[in-house]
């Protein structure tokens, strides 16, 4: 068995899954010269919730994988409802674009790269009872909060998730409602290392990717659109508090090489089709027991 850590990470990407429609898919002319060459691009409708009723998050993507490039190119121009193909998809580098429509309402686009797609047959929805839209990445835990609700109180949290390279990263501000009971655990654990102002760096699992956009009203670029990344978090797989793993704990005897591997790495696609190396997503583990804080 060959192991990961022979290769160390060199790139930090944000993967955002899940089932949607291709739509405007065209051909991108850029300026710059004789070396500026024009890049595919199109609109993936992704579908999240019930699959009877289901709503649709818009990402405009540049359609980077090789494959995935094969497989639009006979879009191209062609925009008929019905012929739009139905896919199971894979984005990477998940930003946001915030802009004024003409009406001078505020407003915020998703923007990725399109790593995979595979074609699937509308037959296939008769099969799916609630539609996903996971986000996995990783990325630094902020401003741990309760939000009174009313009388219904929820936990929010905001992550600092890492994209580019390791030696020079950018950071995707993503607000997180904590969704689930363990990961809500988890983060609570979190926030007295948070207030004493340790880096808290977790590997997250967020469901329902959308824009918000609005209108600054303070500082020097009041009155300007902006825009902040909004989902659901519904998994935590790791914890380091300052560089130090805090969860989850070593088990006392490692598991046999044959049962499962302890992590594995994803391989993200470059502009050319080209493997690009991307953060170490953990597999599964049970938690550990629980204590009152990290």
């Amino acid at each position: 068995m060959t192991s990961t850590t022979s290769n160390p990470k060199s790139y930090f990407d944000i993967h955002t899954s899940g089932i949607g429609y291709i739509q405007r898919v065209r051909e991108v002319q850029v300026k710059g010269g004789r070396k500026a060459m024009p890049f595919l691009a199109c609109t993936v409708a992704a579908l999240f919730g019930p699959a009877n009723n289901p709503v649709r998050r818009y990402f405009d993507v540049r359609v980077s994988g090789a494959e995935a490039k094969k497989l639009l190119q006979p879009y191209i121009g062609t925009d008929d409802p019905q012929q739009r193909p139905l896919v199971r998809f894979r984005l990477g580098d998940l930003w946001i674009d915030p802009f004024r429509r003409l009406s001078g309402d505020p407003a915020a686009s998703m923007k990725a790269r399109l790593l995979k797609a595979e074609v699937l047959e509308r037959s296939a929805l008769d099969e799916i009872e609630h539609h996903e839209l996971h986000t996995r990445g990783i990325g630094y835990l902020n401003n741990p909060r309760m939000i009174p609700n009313g009388g219904d109180p929820f936990l929010s949290c905001s992550i600092a998730a890492l994209a580019g390279p390791v030696g020079d990263p950018e950071y995707r501000y993503i607000e997180a409602t904590v969704a689930d009971d363990g990961a809500q655990h988890l983060v609570q654990r979190c926030i007295q290392a948070v207030e004493a102002k340790k880096k808290v760096l977790l590997a997250f699992t967020l469901n329902d990717m959308k824009a918000d956009a609005y209108v600054r009203t303070k500082g020097e670029h009041a009155g300007e659109v902006s825009g902040s990344l909004k989902s659901k978090l519904v998994r935590v797989s790791l914890i380091k508090v300052d560089g130090e793993k805090v969860y989850p704990l070593e088990p006392e005897a490692p598991a046999p090489e044959d049962v499962h591997a302890s992590d594995k790495t994803v391989l993200a696609e470059d502009d050319n089709g080209g493997p690009q190396p991307t953060a170490l997503i953990l597999a599964p583990v049970e938690e550990p027991a629980r204590v009152a804080s990290f």
